[in-house]
């Protein structure tokens, strides 16, 4: 909260510019490198966003909107959810009006773009508070949400749909509310009443979200009132101060937290919430079976926030902060109390937040522990938390910036964010989602998947009728009663298309997005999605890539090549290496997915004894593409020294550091079990679609190292 002694009051409207004084922790304005750096370092992460498809619960909201920004639908699907299964008014009604970004590609990657940058407004809201300047503010917003990205424990729920309107918008959306929170704290008088509507809706919208998000508001409304009746007794007069008096402050912040109450009444006591309890079978004995492990599922799960970067992000976030403020005067006498007050319950309302959001868990049908996005999330309020805390606590001891303000104001903004530049770019979830920007795993990913999806809706919208009645939405509930209460449709087409090669290509997609069996959630949502009567996916044969080898040269669709084979392949049994293009469709897949989905290249190797064979890897090198999140140029050079190489060794064999990037960035590993692939003595796997021709191919057998097939060979 920022104490109206940590404040400095800006004149006419502007925020002061820093002055650069001998005991005053100062820091310049971020020059055009820094920004660069950042900039540079979320461009993974915003490219991700674009190689987005529906998945999961997304199948089903595209099917409850009658067309984009659906307003009536989710008016009305607020309503119904309400009376039949949750009080999340704001996530109903934004899984609606918003639903049809789920087959709408660029639509889909801006919204979830939508609510990451939340955390950036939310940042720079609270920037403005401690009157930053609007320049540093907003680098400091971008900086946050690279912060989330880079450190965040979850980090695909920002890249599907359903998932960001949930884990990822209560997460924001509290942040959001934190500086509306703030705001209204240091408004002038003048101001106090239009700040208070403000905060009350976006209070409000935060509830509504998700039962995260309505009680860390309550929490964090019941610390601001607390600190609002400590400061309303220690001030006992009563004239207005360089924001509000004491007593008008303590007024607006409790109108505020009725607000808050209030709106988290309506939502947790829907009757919807006892409707999904009951559908789930989750009565009060299993209530009582998990309530009795709350304690352990809280210590298991509440301090995830030590596991990682995120106390060292949280410290160098706020040194930021602090230095980027304009010249302030001195603390007053009472901050250094006040500011350890704040830190004391800024800690204690995480603490009792946590617990009792593991309570209302045990309560309901999906415990904290279940999954975990749950706890991702908590660590990011356990940061908002700790970032309160240490601004209180720095307020308590301000001989820590008197010591910061000794030292050369430049050196110490390069001491501050080099490091935490270097920790974010050394996260997982950077490296991660850079590779696979980079070496085009997300662009064939993109590539596969948005040839299925017109595949379907073109086989979809072959088999509905000219003139059949609206399907979807509140006309589709009108006009087809009872139509979602879904099954498979034996009178539609059942087509079969070929499941991801690979299936997790971090962070855009985790997993194949339709099941093997047609009846499995979210098939069946799918299927009315596309116009089908149901929807799966299967792997392809790979007898069929063994039939292609062996048939006549006259039949033959296109002459398989034969690879060249390194010494150690020949040493673990494989006397011959084939690439083949062939159809592994299944023998029931509809003709037109078939011919499109499941044409690929396949590697057939041969030996006597393939049975050895337990697994196997695929370096699968990628052609050079200007899509690629990588420069051409910079393709060629990784893709050059690779191929120059016969065998690829890692870390713990004595492979460079530079080695290891290059091999990252070049190509695409594929990895397989080796027994579904086996026909005799042949070992066949798929390794790209068939027009996508691989500039070249490596491949390990039962983990051992990666070997170059020679594709320039007869």
């Amino acid at each position: 909260m920022a104490h109206p002694a940590d404040s400095c009051p800006a004149h006419s409207g502007k925020s002061p510019a820093p002055e650069f004084k001998a005991d005053t922790f100062t820091l310049p304005a971020p020059g055009w490198g820094w920004w660069v750096a950042v900039v540079a370092l979320l461009l993974p992460f915003a490219y991700a966003f674009g190689f987005l498809f529906p998945r999961g619960d997304d199948f089903d909201e595209v099917t409850r909107a009658m067309f984009p920004f659906d307003l009536p639908g989710g008016l009305y699907e607020v309503a119904r959810e309400w009376l039949t299964w949750s009080g999340r008014y704001t996530y109903h009604f934004l899984a609606v009006f918003l639903g049809k970004a789920g087959e709408i590609r660029p639509l889909y990657g801006l919204v979830c773009a939508g609510v990451a940058s939340l955390f950036g407004l939310g940042l720079f809201g609270l920037a403005r508070v401690v009157h930053i300047r609007r320049g540093p503010a907003a680098f400091c917003g971008l900086l946050g949400v690279l912060v989330v990205f880079a450190g965040h424990q979850s980090l695909p729920n920002f890249y599907l749909l359903t998932d960001a309107l949930t884990m990822g918008l209560l997460q924001a959306m509290t942040l959001v509310f934190l500086w509306m929170l703030c705001r209204l704290w240091a408004a002038p008088a003048a101001e106090a009443r239009k700040a208070r509507r403000q905060a009350i809706i976006v209070g409000l919208l935060t509830v509504g979200v998700f039962e995260h998000s309505a009680l860390a508001s309550l929490a964090a409304c019941t610390v601001a009132v607390l600190l609002a009746l400590a400061d309303r007794f220690a001030r006992r007069e009563t004239e207005p101060d360089a924001t509000q008096n004491a007593r008008t402050r303590l007024r607006h912040l409790s109108v505020l937290w009725l607000w808050v109450f209030g709106a988290l009444l309506f939502s947790f006591l829907a009757p919807g919430n006892q409707v999904r309890r009951a559908a789930r079978h989750i009565g009060t004995d299993v209530q009582l079976r998990q309530l009795a492990a709350a304690v352990d599922e809280w210590r298991q799960v509440a301090f995830w926030f030590f596991d990682g970067l995120w106390p060292w992000a949280v410290l160098l976030l706020v040194l930021v902060l602090r230095g980027m403020r304009g010249q302030c005067p001195a603390l007053g006498k009472g901050t250094a109390r006040f500011g350890l007050l704040m830190a004391v319950l800024a800690i204690a309302a995480y603490l009792g937040f946590s617990a009792l959001l593991t309570v209302v868990h045990a309560f309901s049908d999906v415990t904290i522990s279940s999954t975990g996005k749950l706890p991702a999330g908590l660590t990011i309020f356990s940061a908002y938390a700790g970032g309160f805390a240490l601004w209180g606590l720095l307020n308590a001891s301000p001989s820590v910036e008197r010591a910061l303000a000794r030292l050369p104001h430049r050196a110490l903004m390069a001491a501050l964010l080099i490091p935490l530049l270097a920790l974010l770019a050394s996260s997982s979830n950077w490296r991660n989602t850079m590779t696979n920007a980079a070496n085009g795993s997300m662009l064939h990913l993109g590539l596969q998947l948005q040839g299925r999806y017109d595949t379907l809706q073109a086989v979809g919208n072959a088999a509905q009728p000219k003139d059949a009645p609206p399907r979807f939405g509140l006309l589709g509930e009108i006009y087809r009663p009872g139509a979602r209460k879904r099954a498979i449709d034996k009178n539609l087409p059942l087509p079969v298309v070929q499941r991801s090669i690979p299936a997790t290509v971090f962070p855009v997609q985790m997993d194949e997005a339709l099941p093997a069996q047609p009846e499995t959630w979210p098939n069946l949502w799918a299927a009315w999605m596309l116009g089908l009567g149901g929807v799966y996916s299967a792997p392809p044969v790979a007898a069929a890539a063994v039939a292609a080898l062996e048939a006549p040269a006259d039949m033959a669709a296109q002459k398989p090549v034969t690879l060249g084979l390194p010494q150690g392949l020949h040493d673990a049994g494989i006397d011959a290496a084939w690439l083949v293009r062939a159809n592994g469709a299944p023998s029931n897949a509809h003709l037109t997915a078939a011919t499109t989905t499941f044409s690929d290249l396949w590697l057939v190797l041969h030996g006597q004894d393939i049975s050895k064979i337990e697994r196997i890897a695929v370096l699968r090198l990628n052609k050079t593409d200007w899509r690629r999140l990588m420069p051409v140029f910079l393709q060629r050079l990784a893709a050059s020294h690779l191929l120059e190489r016969q065998m690829l060794a890692d870390s713990a064999a004595g492979g460079s550091a530079y080695q290891q990037i290059l091999d990252a960035l070049a190509g695409e590993q594929i990895h397989f079990m080796a027994e579904g692939w086996k026909v005799g003595e042949y070992l066949a796997v798929p390794v790209s679609p068939a027009v996508n021709v691989p500039l070249g191919l490596f491949v390990s057998l039962n983990n051992g190292p990666m070997l170059r097939l020679d594709l320039s060979k007869p």
